[in-house]
């Protein structure tokens, strides 16, 4: 029984890494798209720490409506306060980091 929890918990910690790798590859060698959007939700996510304030660092998210999907970003705290819900333009990203939004 104990092999098969090793087993287990091998797979799994190899499956973590596997999509960790991915996506980090995945983000610089995606093509750059270009897409009109609209900002549809933004919000700051919650995360519960063990760590002082200090050192939390709170993720925040700006959410595009384009025709036919939905896409999310993390972005910084600066252009958080930037972005504005239904304001629309030209989103240009790559992967999983925005380019411009003009």
């Amino acid at each position: 029984m104990n092999n098969v929890i090793n087993v287990i918990s091998i797979v799994l910690f190899l499956l973590c890494w596997f999509f960790i790798i991915k996506k980090l590859i995945w983000g610089k060698t995606a093509p750059v798209k270009t897409v009109k959007a609209e900002v549809v939700d933004k919000y700051k996510a919650n995360v519960i720490s063990k760590y002082p304030e200090t050192l939390k660092k709170d993720p925040y998210i700006v959410v595009f409506g384009t025709k036919d999907k939905k896409i999310s970003f993390y972005v910084s705290e600066f252009s958080y306060r930037n972005y504005k819900i239904k304001e629309k333009g030209t989103l240009k990203y790559k992967g999983n980091q925005i380019i411009s939004f003009k």
